[in-house]
C-alpha cells in the first residue's frame, strides 16, 4: 500500500513537470507587473514600519487557523472510519506543507498525506477519500463565508466586485447543484437494490465512492464546523496583520479579503501563489483606499504564514525520519 503510495506521488510529480514551468512563468510575469507598478523599495520601507509584536500576534492567530484546519481533517478522518489519531493529522498537515512549498502546488503536499495515511495503516481508497472531502469542504466554506462577508461589507460599492462575485456565486451554486443531483442518485440506487444496499461495492475507488456518498451530508456539515473556525482565524490574522502595517481592517473586510487570495491561490495558475497573491491583495485592498506598497508588505506577510508552516514540517519530518531509523536499528534481524 505504502508502495503504490509513493509510486503515484513519483507518477504525478513527474507528469506535471511542463504544467509547472508555466505556472513559473506566470508568476514571474505577476511578479515582474507588481514591481513595476509598485518599487522595491516603497515594500522595504512599508515593512520596516511594522510593528512586529502585532506581526507574531497575526501569526500565531494563522498557526491557530492551521489547527482548524487539522481538525476538519480529523472529523472526516473519523468519519470515513480512518485510525489516524489527532496528532498525526497535525503532523501530516505540516509536513505536507513543507512538501508544498518545496514543489510548489497541492499535488505534491497531497500524495505526501495519503502516503502518511497509508503508513498509519488507512486504506489507500479512504486516505485519498479523506483529503478530497477535507479539501471540498475547505474550498466551499471558504469561498461561502468569504461571499457572505463581501455582500455584508459596507464598504464596498457591490457594482465595483459583480464579475468576481457573480463567478463566484455561479461556482458555489454549480458545485452545490452537481453534488445534490449526485447524493439524490445514489440514494435512489441504493434504495432500489434492496439487500444489495448493504453490500459493500467491489473494488477500492468503488468503495471510497459508496462511503463518501452515505456520509457525505452529515460529515459535510461536522467538518464544517472546524472549517468556518479556520476561516474566521485566518480572517483575523490577515486582520492584525494589516494592522501591523498600519491598515484598518474590519473582521468582515479581512475574511472577505483572505477568502479571495485563498481562491486565487488555489487556482493551478502560480507557483505558491506567489505573483497572484500580490495582485489580489492589491485590486482587494484599492477598492478601499489602501496604496500597493501597503498591499505588498501584507502580500510578504502572509507568505510568511506557509513558509514558517513548512520549516515546521520540516523539523516535524526530520523527527519523524530519525524515529524511524531508530525504529529500524532496534527491529530483531
Amino acid at each position: 500500500m505504502r508502495w503504490l503510495a509513493l509510486n503515484g506521488a513519483r507518477t504525478a510529480v513527474a507528469s506535471r513537470v511542463p504544467w509547472t514551468a508555466v505556472r513559473a512563468l506566470c508568476s514571474a510575469a505577476a511578479i515582474a507587473w507588481v514591481l513595476h507598478a509598485t518599487p522595491l523599495h516603497a515594500i522595504v520601507a512599508a515593512l520596516r514600519q511594522a510593528s512586529w509584536p502585532i506581526v507574531l500576534a497575526g501569526m500565531a492567530l494563522a498557526l491557530l487557523a492551521r489547527l482548524a484546519a487539522a481538525e476538519r481533517s480529523q472529523v472526516v478522518c473519523r468519519a470515513l472510519g480512518l485510525v489516524v489519531s489527532r496528532w498525526q493529522n497535525i503532523e501530516t498537515l505540516f509536513i505536507s506543507n513543507f512538501y508544498a512549498l518545496l514543489s510548489p502546488g497541492p499535488v505534491l503536499g497531497g500524495v505526501v498525506s495519503v502516503y502518511r495515511y497509508s503508513s498509519f495503516g488507512a486504506s489507500l481508497s479512504g486516505s485519498i477519500g479523506s483529503l478530497l472531502a477535507s479539501r471540498a469542504v475547505e474550498a466551499a466554506v471558504f469561498i461561502i463565508i468569504g461571499t457572505a462577508c463581501l455582500l455584508l461589507d459596507r464598504n464596498i460599492a457591490l457594482i465595483s466586485v459583480r464579475y468576481p462575485l457573480g463567478l463566484a456565486a455561479a461556482g458555489v451554486l454549480a458545485v452545490a447543484a452537481a453534488t445534490t443531483c449526485w447524493w439524490l442518485v445514489h440514494q435512489r440506487w441504493m434504495q432500489r437494490g434492496g439487500a444489495r444496499a448493504h453490500i459493500r461495492p467491489a473494488g477500492a475507488l468503488r468503495a471510497m465512492w459508496h462511503d463518501f456518498m452515505r456520509l457525505g451530508p452529515r460529515m459535510a456539515w461536522r467538518a464544517a464546523i472546524p472549517a468556518a473556525a479556520q476561516v474566521a482565524l485566518s480572517g483575523a490574522a490577515t486582520c492584525v496583520l494589516a494592522r501591523s502595517l498600519g491598515i484598518e481592517l474590519s473582521l468582515i473586510t479581512a475574511i472577505w479579503v483572505t477568502a479571495a487570495v485563498y481562491a486565487v491561490v488555489l487556482l493551478p495558475i502560480s507557483v505558491a501563489g506567489l505573483g497572484v497573491r500580490d495582485l489580489t491583495l492589491i485590486k482587494s485592498l484599492a477598492l478601499l483606499g489602501v496604496s500597493s506598497r501597503s498591499a505588498v508588505a501584507l502580500s510578504v506577510l502572509l507568505f510568511a504564514d506557509p513558509f514558517v508552516n513548512a520549516m515546521i514540517g520540516g523539523a516535524l519530518q526530520i523527527r519523524s525520519t530519525i524515529a524511524a531509523a531508530r525504529r529500524r536499528r532496534t527491529v530483531p534481524v
